[in-house]
């Protein structure tokens, strides 16, 4: 029983350890709809002794698969620990002419090459039903390019030319993750066994 449950404790720490790690691909599979283009934008980045600041203000959007009123405008920053990229927070807002139209805070982020890859949760506003639990926010670099990670590279000061796509993400379905589920009760069972 000691075994178990120090096997159990150390599958934890890994688990909450993986959740800390350096940024990696999100690997969500995005939704065809809906989704918000971003075709052109400026991110501003300034760091404030360890602390890291991204933003993107009033960037022009054209939201598809679901209504927008007039034109739409996002907001996009967050801030973190430059010693430790990981420790982020941050959120999305925007709006229409009707007022808020999707925002949400920030769950974790990713990056795939230079893409920056955002997660946003508890998302509110007249889009939030049609993009559901959460909203993938993935920024280009065009110019300058920080490189394959790009928290890691981003220069105080620099004003970066980007483009984002804003994407609903589609749901995991069951039979996915019940290998993981079965596979995990099996070494559970195994592991009592040899206890």
């Amino acid at each position: 029983m000691k075994k178990l449950l120090f096997t159990l404790a150390l599958g934890l720490v890994a688990l909450g350890a993986t959740d800390r790690a350096q940024a990696a691909p999100l690997n969500l599979v995005t939704a065809d709809s809906p989704v918000i283009d971003v075709p052109v934008a400026t991110v501003d980045y300034l760091e404030t002794g360890s602390i890291g600041d991204l933003s993107i203000f009033g960037a022009e959007g054209l939201a598809s698969g679901t209504s927008q009123a007039g034109d739409l405008f996002l907001d996009i920053s967050f801030n973190f620990d430059t010693a430790n990229p990981s420790d982020i927070s941050g959120a999305l807002f925007s709006l229409d002419d009707n007022g808020a139209f999707l925002d949400g805070t920030l769950v974790r982020t990713g990056f795939d090459g230079d893409i920056l890859e955002l997660l946003f949760g508890n998302l509110t506003g007249s889009a939030a039903d049609g993009f559901g639990n959460l909203a993938r926010v993935d920024i280009f670099f065009v110019g300058p390019i920080p490189g394959t990670d790009p928290l890691l590279n981003l220069v105080d000061g620099t004003a970066y030319d980007v483009s984002a796509t804003v994407s609903s993400v589609a749901p995991i379905p069951l039979p996915a993750a019940l290998p993981l589920l079965l596979a995990g009760l099996g070494g559970l069972a195994l592991l009592r066994r040899r206890g």
